[in-house]
């Protein structure tokens, strides 16, 4: 979205000191690939978006494969005919083509396929042409431009569309949902009035002062600041009122409490970090089986007890499972030297530390300003 917001508003901000001398060309190819790079990445966020809610919602009702998952929304609905393997849910089924490096490649594909256009547009136009003698002027509306526009108004009336269907139940933390919409709603709007200046010639005299494609610049900038830069100001300045309601002792004392943790762990959800709550709430159910003898007559651990821990190590500590923790590599590393050595009870005790103080600097903050905001709303 960076480099396509920059190709877009850098042609069109940069030509306007010496529109005449200008190379039209150039019109036609920025518009050409940064126009569907944007159109395009923004989908992505859409399709990712939609990914990581359903994918953590299927790991948190079934936390093991072998256990059943339950879509939320018929919970909600007071139903529960809708239950699929975990490991037969379509968004886990399909997690490969979520993934960053396949989004990837897609874009790519979808540039490489405006670019071939655009190679075909530029052999037969004379207006835009490069040799014998290159075009210059104020040319931002033709038929060269026609690809651009059929790849704008196929995201604005029908991916767009489809795409906000699959985000319709998904609530987030961040406000990605929020400002995805509002990327939707400005696209609709700057592809609207480009069309509405471009085909009317009674606004000839207005597109002399405000070209109809300097709407697109108005959407990319306000898009660029919704989406990228308050972003960033947000993260760096933080929430200052964090510190005052997100004491430790608060938090321990919402673990501790099952109906709490249970709203908690739902709120993971919209944070997309399941795999915390859920390996907090294993182990924790690893130490209560623990206070039972652990240790076989011979010293060793029990059949039971090595089973679990296994299952666990399996579970969230693998590379590339399904729960697989952001852990610190030597904490990684301190584990699988204590599975490889001597196998005791507190083998994720490091991990757990780690996990805890996650849920409490990034998940329990985020929380707690939800359950206030949305105490603050009931009220109004």
């Amino acid at each position: 979205m960076v480099i396509a917001n920059s190709l877009v508003t850098t042609l069109y901000l940069g030509r306007e000191p010496d529109v005449e001398r200008f190379p039209c060309f150039l019109n036609l190819w920025i518009s050409s690939i940064g126009m569907p790079l944007w159109l395009t990445a923004v989908a992505g966020r859409f399709l990712r978006l939609a990914f990581l809610y359903h994918f953590s919602q299927a790991k948190l009702v079934g936390n093991t494969s072998g256990e059943r998952y339950v879509d939320m929304v018929s919970i909600e609905k007071g139903s529960t005919s809708a239950t699929l393997i975990l490991n037969e849910n379509w968004y886990a089924k399909h997690r490969e083509k979520f993934t960053t490096k396949f989004m990837v490649k897609v874009i790519a594909g979808c540039i490489a396929f405006q670019v071939a256009l655009t190679l075909i547009v530029q052999a037969f136009t004379t207006r835009f042409q490069i040799t014998p003698k290159m075009a210059t002027g104020n040319c931002l509306v033709g038929w060269e431009f026609i690809p651009v526009w059929v790849t704008s108004a196929f995201y604005v009336f029908i991916l767009c569309p489809m795409f906000i269907t699959w985000v319709r139940g998904v609530q987030d933390a961040y406000g990605i949902k929020r400002e995805l919409i509002a990327d939707f709603t400005l696209g609709v709007c700057a592809f609207l009035l480009y069309v509405v200046f471009a085909a009317f010639p009674q606004l000839h005299r207005v597109r002399l002062i405000f070209p109809a494609a300097h709407w697109s610049v108005v959407a990319l900038i306000i898009s660029h600041f919704v989406s990228i830069i308050l972003p960033t100001i947000y993260a760096f300045k933080g929430d200052p009122k964090a510190g005052k309601t997100t004491s430790l002792a608060s938090f321990d004392s919402m673990v501790e409490d099952p109906q709490q943790f249970e709203v908690f762990k739902r709120f993971t959800l919209r944070d997309f970090s399941v795999e915390n709550a859920l390996f907090y709430e294993r182990i924790m159910k690893l130490r209560m089986k623990c206070q039972d003898t652990p240790y076989n007559s011979d010293g060793t651990l029990n059949t039971e007890l090595t089973y679990e821990l296994t299952n666990i190590y399996n579970t969230f500590i693998t590379t590339g499972s399904e729960f697989e923790l952001n852990l610190e590599a030597a904490t990684i590393n301190k584990i699988k030297q204590r599975f490889q050595s001597e196998l005791q009870p507190d083998v994720f005790d490091h991990a757990l530390i780690e996990v805890r103080n996650l849920m409490f600097r990034y998940t329990y903050p985020r929380f707690v300003k939800m359950n206030r905001k949305a105490l603050e709303e009931t009220q109004l």
